[in-house]
Order: C-alpha cells, then structure tokens, then sequence
C-alpha cells in the first residue's frame, strides 16, 4: 500500500507522529491529509515520555517534516 493511501484511510483516527528535530511527538486525531503527507491534526497534544505534556489544539504539519506515523 502507498504511504498516501494509507494516509487516507487513518483520517478520523487517533494517531501519533514523530517530527525531524528535537525528537517532537505528537498525538492528535487526524483530520485530513494531501498527495505530499501534509497533515492536519485537531484535539493534538504535545507527548515526551509517553506524558502529554502540552496541549496544541488544531495543529498543521508539514509532510516532509514526518518521520514515522503511528495509528493508536
């Protein structure tokens, strides 16, 4: 299966996201996606140590800031 497609097919699922830099981890309901894994999360909290440590609210990621989704 395509990254995209399976993009798509976690849309209005909890998910968790881990960004290039300072090893950020998102947790968040996805609410959509685009063809460059651009990525909309709302109800999204900031996780360091399995403790959610700040809360985000609506929150857009850049496709190519993502290294590794994870459906919860």
């Amino acid at each position: 299966m395509f990254p995209n497609k399976k993009i798509q097919s976690l849309v209005g699922s909890r998910i968790q996201v881990e960004m290039k830099g300072e090893n950020t981890i998102l947790e968040g309901i996805l609410s959509g996606a685009d063809e460059y894994l651009n990525m909309h999360l709302v109800d999204s909290v900031e996780v360091e140590d399995g403790r959610k440590i700040k809360s985000l609210g609506s929150v857009i990621l850049r496709g190519n800031n993502v290294v590794l989704v994870n459906p919860l």
